[in-house]
């Protein structure tokens, strides 16, 4: 079994978005200091009185920097907003900074388009994003194999 910290980077009322960053980093300095497994990152948008986390990815490279063992989970990264290759090298720089501890989830979340057109999106994108990860010119090998051929993606 795991233990991890799932965290949306909370806005602070009556503080700044710098503050709300600061404060929810130092939660995650304490999760690796005690020793919890994976830090889950959400993916939020168009609510700044709820969270301040609207890049799940650029945080994840924060967290990859200053710390050494906690997991990095994505829990989601919204794909129909995203292009697919630069999301895979996205992904991929936060594997490489953070020697390979990126837990990488993927998702369609809340995102307010019809679900035909967001299933389409979302498939697109990560057929394209798992073709760059498996390229010979691509990321690493650790990304590579983490999008090995029988991965799939649902669409529901």
């Amino acid at each position: 079994m795991e233990f991890g910290m799932f965290h949306e980077f909370p806005a602070l009322p009556g503080r700044s978005q710098a503050d709300a960053f600061e404060e929810a980093l130092a939660q995650v300095d304490a999760a690796e200091r005690w020793g919890l497994d994976a830090i889950w990152l959400a993916e939020l948008h168009g609510d700044p009185q709820r969270s301040v986390l609207s890049d799940p990815l650029g945080i994840a490279n924060a967290i990859a920097v200053r710390t050494r063992h906690i997991k990095i989970g994505i829990a989601v990264q919204v794909l129909p907003l995203c292009h697919p290759l630069r999301l895979a090298e996205e992904a991929a720089t936060v594997d490489q900074l953070s020697h390979g501890r990126l837990i990488f989830g993927v998702g369609r979340s809340g995102v307010v388009a019809p679900t035909r057109t967001t299933a389409s999106r979302m498939a697109k994108a990560a057929t394209a994003s798992r073709k760059r990860w498996r390229s010979s010119s691509g990321p690493g090998p650790r990304m590579r194999s983490l999008m090995r051929a029988d991965t799939t993606v649902s669409t529901m």
